[in-house]
């Protein structure tokens, strides 16, 4: 609604005067003795007067850089957000054809009633919040408190009304969301699925090492239940390669009856292993999915050994030691520098932490060997020292100060990729110590992450690789990571960014140089909600990246079905987006062709099944009270909804927001102005060439 309009400039407005007073003068003797008029009639002088009269005056008032000031008033309506669960459980109990049918045109009906007062946001949620009105229950993980930040996060600063969430309760991923301090507006849930319990047999989970070692014996342990299903058997089976390798059956005298078994296999072979257990169906279960979990563990050789030379005890060094155990393939010794015997041989990456004044002769036999080394710097390091090694980054003019530094990842790096979710992890860790000085690197690195002082971004890296004759290196300028891996655990209740970020450069660093021309990376694992991503390089014989010719990807599932794939290029090299495939065990089989060689690789690689939304089939309605009652809202049942409405209607903490908005702008830049100028001009200038003045 508009208010008022007012009209300012940078002089006195009384000069506006003198403006007027120029258009009068100049039209005056403009047109007082103009004999070439004399025959023309008064009123047509006085026109062409006129005109010249308001050119000239608003020229004039334009010198005075007037301005426009317009005041409004902005009605911000509510926002009413719909956020509907969208994830398989729904469909696990015997309304299924209600949540398909009914309810939809009921969540409509809803959604049309609001729409009529106020502005409606639709979302659905699984693992992410999506935007849109798409139902078809079919996401794999409920994460309820993701879904809570996320809308927190959205409308921050909005008007919001109130959420209406409508969900079974059940969440197999995140923390509780009522616990969740980001949401200030009322929260109304629709109490959706069943909260009886029904017959069914949960194969609940299957706890496994990733890896283990030829030879070894590992262990499975078996966690099952079986609901309403008194007087009945079911009979566990363990086979690998279609040969049994456990049984056991049970007799089920307890309405909720527990399986816990912990059963020891032998590794026998080297690679991916494939084992499937099953626990037996009985007739009339709700979920035949959750009876069957496929596990996949890979085999190796043998395990890399990893050593941290350290000057001085160190909470970075814990850090490291537990975030590298986390991969079974890593076995890390630690030892202080003063103690170490110099033996180097057994180790595939050393990390150096912080370097000393003093270079003892057993460090100084690690820096000049071909072992690949991480260095870390700190309070502890003799900064000049360091220089004198020339490890490819020099620090001068440091003077023994120290930054408060955040980290950034940097773009384009080229020797390995992070996930997504922990590169917005790592570009909110916490600050580390690291040397103040102008940093220059003299070789050719590859910097992963930058350094961040206060809000400055800078150029100075924070954590970089180098390859050079063969051997690899990394320098980390700061110390004080160990915080790192607090956060992840505060922010995430778990370590995977951190550990990601530890494992990838240990792995780059510890993994031997690759000499082949054709090389194809992958990750080992995936789950089936994830997308399948490949890399590919190919060097011609100077070994130098290439991506000339067509490389084509074959994908062979364990069942029979095949999939054929062609890679895109990218500046250098070639990647491939194989999109989202169905759970199981795959082969591949990469072929292409460089001058007359033909050259293949192939591997393997799993997608895991997500099974959690059929573990739990029992709707947690208690949950959605609590959440309603917390946030000042109320729970309902979905065949009562439509009295959302009414009540969301009657809550008066429930208004539209005025706001009063102003907009100010220079008068010239209006393009009105623009045609009333021309306008005039061209009116005067079309009367006095008609009439021959011209």
């Amino acid at each position: 609604m508009l208010l008022n309009i007012n009209i300012i400039t940078d002089y006195p407005l009384w000069f506006s005067i003198f403006c007027v007073l120029l258009g009068a003068i100049y039209a005056f003797l403009l047109y007082r003795k103009e004999e070439k008029f004399k025959e023309l009639s008064i009123w047509l002088i006085r026109s062409m007067a006129c005109f010249r009269f308001l050119l000239v005056t608003i020229l004039a008032f334009l010198l005075l850089s007037p301005f426009i000031k317009t005041l409004f008033n902005k009605v911000e309506k509510p926002v009413i957000i719909i956020a509907q669960d969208n994830s398989s459980s729904i469909l696990l109990n015997k309304d299924s054809t209600f949540y398909r049918e009914e309810y939809l045109i009921k969540l409509q009906e809803l959604k049309s009633s609001l729409e009529e007062t106020y502005e409606v946001k639709t979302y659905t949620f699984g693992e992410n919040l999506t935007e849109g009105n798409r139902i078809d229950y079919s996401k794999k993980i409920t994460d309820l408190s993701n879904a809570f930040e996320e809308l927190s996060n959205k409308f921050y600063n909005r008007n919001v009304g109130a959420l209406i969430l409508a969900s079974d309760g059940i969440f197999n991923q995140g923390s509780n969301p009522v616990f969740n301090s980001g949401i200030e507006f009322p929260i109304y849930t629709i109490a959706m699925g069943d909260t009886s319990v029904q017959r069914d047999i949960v194969l609940k989970e299957t706890i496994h090492n990733k890896l283990t070692f030829l030879g070894n014996q590992f262990p499975i342990e078996i966690e099952g239940e079986a609901l309403e299903c008194l007087a009945h058997k079911t009979q566990l089976t363990v086979t690998h390669n279609g040969k049994q390798l456990f049984t056991k059956q049970y007799e089920i005298n307890l309405e909720r009856f527990v399986i816990n078994e912990n059963v020891l296999f032998e590794a026998e072979e080297v690679g991916v292993q494939h084992y499937r257990i099953s626990l037996s169906t009985i007739e009339g279960e709700v979920s035949y999915v959750n009876n069957v979990k496929d596990v996949y563990i890979e085999v190796l050789d043998g395990r890399q050994n990893v050593l941290v030379l350290a000057n001085a005890p160190h909470p970075d060094v814990k850090a490291l030691k537990l975030s590298i155990e986390s991969n079974e393939n890593y076995k890390v010794t630690t030892q202080l520098m003063s103690e170490f015997d110099g033996k180097i041989e057994a180790y595939s990456l050393v990390i150096v932490h912080q370097i000393p004044n003093n270079i003892s002769p057993t460090l100084k036999k690690v820096m000049e060997s071909n072992i690949s080394t991480l260095y870390i710097l700190g309070n502890q390091t003799a900064i000049s020292k360091y220089n004198s090694l020339n490890l490819g980054l020099n620090i001068a003019k440091s003077r023994n100060k120290f930054n408060e530094i955040l980290p950034v990842v940097a773009a384009n790096f080229p020797l390995f990729t992070l996930s997504e979710n922990t590169i917005k992890n790592i570009n909110i860790f916490p600050p580390v110590a690291g040397p103040f000085g102008a940093y220059q690197l003299k070789t050719n690195g590859y910097v992963l992450l930058n350094q961040k002082i206060g809000s400055v971004e800078t150029e100075n890296p924070l954590m970089v690789f180098f390859q050079n004759n063969g051997k690899k290196s990394g320098i980390i300028t700061a110390e004080g990571i160990w915080r790192w891996r607090v956060q992840d655990f505060l922010k995430n209740k778990n370590h995977q960014a951190f550990d990601e970020l530890i494992n990838k450069t240990v792995q780059f660093l510890s993994v031997k140089e690759d000499k082949s021309k054709f090389r194809i990376f992958t990750q080992n694992n995936y789950f089936e909600n994830e997308e399948i991503q490949f890399n590919a390089e190919l060097y011609n014989d100077s070994y130098e990246l290439i991506n000339d010719p067509e490389i084509k990807i074959d994908l062979f599932e364990e069942g029979g079905d095949k999939y054929n794939f062609v890679f895109n290029r990218t500046s250098t090299s070639y990647i491939l987006n194989a999109g989202i495939l169905p759970p199981g065990f795959y082969n591949y089989k990469a072929k292409v062709k460089l001058g007359s060689k033909d050259y293949v690789e192939t591997g393997k690689f799993q997608i895991k099944a997500l099974l959690l939304e059929s573990n739990s089939t029992i709707a947690n309605h208690q949950l959605l009270q609590n959440i309603a009652e917390k946030f000042g809202g109320k729970m309902y049942p979905p065949k009562e909804m439509g009295n959302i409405s009414e009540a969301i209607n009657t809550n008066n903490n429930i208004a539209s927001i005025i706001y009063e908005e102003n907009d100010l702008k220079e008068l010239i830049s209006l393009k009105w102005i623009f045609f009333v100028l021309i306008t005039l001009l061209s009116l005067e200038w079309f009367l006095r060439k008609r009439n021959g003045a011209y």
